[in-house]
């Protein structure tokens, strides 16, 4: 059976698997095809039902990941027709974390998505210019003054503004109107959509290339598809920065939004200069020549602190209060629930039980006082709660415990036939479904993985001493070397003035300079007004018959008003000195007044 499983970066890949066998052999397969040899224990599987569009395989809520453990053909139900998955990010790790280039190409693919979509939102306006320029250096643009758009250049009229479609309210549905950040994303989507089905253009689900002759990384272009409009109609912003711009910073969290919605709170408005920072930002990467790998190993460590990082929400009702929303959010660093407008952090290591029960579901933890707290909740069907009770679980496990306890991997629960079959035999196979598929923590799994790669002969060090300075501090020692260079210049120019100034000095006088050369003997070693008083050549001794006037090369005399100009203090004090002898300010005169001493030294 035909297994198509569609990858972040928009593409498809296909592969054949036995519909018996288990799910995790169509994962390692896919895989295996992108050069994955190990850290497969990162990505999930989700199915994709007809009618589901991308954006709805993207959102940020509650993900229906199947489980890895069980057979194939559990989710289909005619074997004739391909089954179809969304291979994504399941436990997002720092990049620190990850050994293979390929893992880290395909966590960026999916970052990258997520930061255009509105799921990762960055933390103000500074970061989010910051965010732009790392994808843009990692999707290969270079920076270029000439793309940097003026403070009062704006997007084109007939193209879909951001900033509009962004703060686009969406129609009422149900009986709680969704939050801006909500809507902002719905938004996002549906232009992510949009641009794939219009025109019937059959370009991956990363939008059309930005710029003519621009490379992207991995065949990944920007971001055009969020802008709504691709370049079939023209309507799509031509500069680089406004496309890269389209990252928009959570500005608080849920109740905040709920303020600004009812126009409390003014939200933060986009700065004036937002591109033109992005252009900086840029700029820098370029100064450091950092390449687009560096770029994407970056940006994955940049995401980790951001709002929706790795986060899977739920809703539901509470069973107290049917018409009171409570909202579980599922993250790397813990739970966060929002309810009556309150918001609770909750890590993992406070959480001391969950429970689901069809679509009821019971979270018992340790609030702040150290008191045990439980929220009950009913989920819209019992897959949801499922769904949390195993985000809840796998996560917990992956991230905070040293291994995984086979309480977690021996859990299962039986369809119909199967139960009816353990009554006579306990120990049957039959219609055994496991609840989790988590095999290794996260610690498990970064282990296995360097012991994997080190068996296979791959070198790891390389890439670790690559990615050990920030870009923060490689800025910061390259402005420092050129600072060095620059100091080191100055001083060996300094020094090369002083040596062109003692070589063109006559040394008779030790103030003019020469211009005079001695004939038929050809030395030149006096200035004019000592020329006129020898006999004889300073230097070989021989008659001289007549003397010329020489000029300096152009060169020279430009670097002999470059020194004129950076002592003007000593000329200064020349003057002062050729006025207390008498003989008045200019050169001429100061050496023709010292000549008569000098004259039978020569003779």
């Amino acid at each position: 059976m035909w297994c198509l499983v569609n990858l972040p970066n928009g593409t498809t890949s296909g592969v054949q698997c036995d519909p018996k066998r288990i799910s995790q052999e169509c994962l390692e397969k896919v895989c295996a095809d992108l050069g994955i040899i190990c850290e497969t224990d990162y990505f999930g599987l989700i199915p994709v039902r007809d009618g589901d569009s991308v954006a709805d395989v993207d959102e940020g809520t509650a993900k229906q990941w199947i489980n890895l453990r069980n057979p194939l053909h559990l989710y289909t139900n005619d074997r004739t027709h391909p089954i179809v998955f969304s291979l994504r990010v399941k436990f997002w790790v720092p990049a620190h974390l990850i050994l293979q280039g390929s893992v880290r190409s395909l966590f960026f693919m999916q970052a990258r998505q997520e930061l255009f979509d509105g799921h990762l939102r960055p933390s103000s306006w500074a970061n989010a210019a910051y965010l732009a320029a790392l994808l843009l250096q990692a999707d290969g643009y270079k920076y270029d003054p000439a793309k940097v758009p003026s403070t009062s250049e704006m997007l084109p009229n007939g193209a879909a503004s951001v900033t509009s479609s962004l703060e686009r309210r969406p129609a009422a549905q149900g009986l709680r109107r969704p939050s801006k950040r909500k809507c902002s994303e719905l938004e996002c989507k549906r232009g992510s959509v949009s641009s794939q089905t219009s025109g019937g253009s059959s370009v991956p689900h990363g939008g059309p290339q930005l710029d003519e002759g621009a490379p992207a990384a991995g065949g990944y272009t920007a971001a055009g598809s969020q802008l709504g409009g691709d370049g079939a109609n023209g309507n799509a912003p031509k500069n680089i920065y406004h496309r890269y711009g389209a990252l928009r910073p959570a500005f608080g969290d849920a109740d905040e939004e709920e303020e600004q919605e009812e126009g409390t709170v003014e939200p933060v408005p986009q700065p004036a200069n937002f591109y033109q920072l992005i252009a900086q930002e840029h700029e820098k990467l370029s100064r450091i020549r950092m390449t687009a790998t560096s770029a994407q190993y970056w940006l994955l460590e940049e995401i980790c602190s951001l709002a929706g990082y790795g986060e899977e929400i739920f809703e539901g009702v509470t069973i107290a209060e049917p018409v009171v929303v409570c909202k579980i959010g599922v993250s790397p660093h813990g739970l966060t629930i929002v309810k009556d407008d309150e918001k609770y952090s909750v890590p993992f290591t406070a959480v001391k039980a969950a429970k689901s029960i069809k679509r009821s579901f019971r979270l018992t933890y340790m609030n702040e006082s150290h008191e045990e707290t439980y929220v009950e909740l009913k989920l819209p069907n019992h897959r949801t709660a499922a769904s949390l009770y195993r985000a809840i679980t796998e996560k917990h496990v992956f991230y905070s415990c040293e291994t995984v306890r086979p309480i977690v991997t021996t859990q299962f629960i039986r369809d119909l036939k199967g139960t009816i079959v353990s009554m006579f035999n306990e120990d049957t196979e039959l219609g055994k479904r496991y609840v989790f598929d988590i095999q290794r923590t996260c610690r498990e799994v970064y282990d296995a993985a360097r012991r994997t790669l080190h068996a296979r002969g791959i070198e790891i060090a390389p890439s670790a001493v690559e990615h050990a300075e920030t870009p923060a501090a490689a800025l910061g020692r390259l402005e420092e070397t050129l600072r060095s260079r620059q100091d080191a210049s100055g001083q060996l120019e300094k020094l090369l003035d002083e040596r062109i100034r003692e070589a063109i000095t006559c040394p008779i006088c030790a103030d003019g300079e020469i211009d005079t050369t001695f004939l038929p003997c050809g030395h030149m070693t006096a200035c004019r007004a000592c020329a006129v008083q020898c006999d004889r050549c300073p230097l070989c001794r021989a008659n001289i018959e007549s003397t010329s006037k020489i000029f300096l090369p152009p060169l020279l005399q430009s670097r002999k008003g470059t020194i004129a100009s950076r002592r003007p203090s000593e000329t200064a004090a020349a003057g002062v000195v050729g006025g207390a002898g008498g003989g008045g300010t200019e050169l001429a005169g100061a050496v023709a007044s010292k000549a008569p001493a000098a004259a039978p030294l020569v003779q």
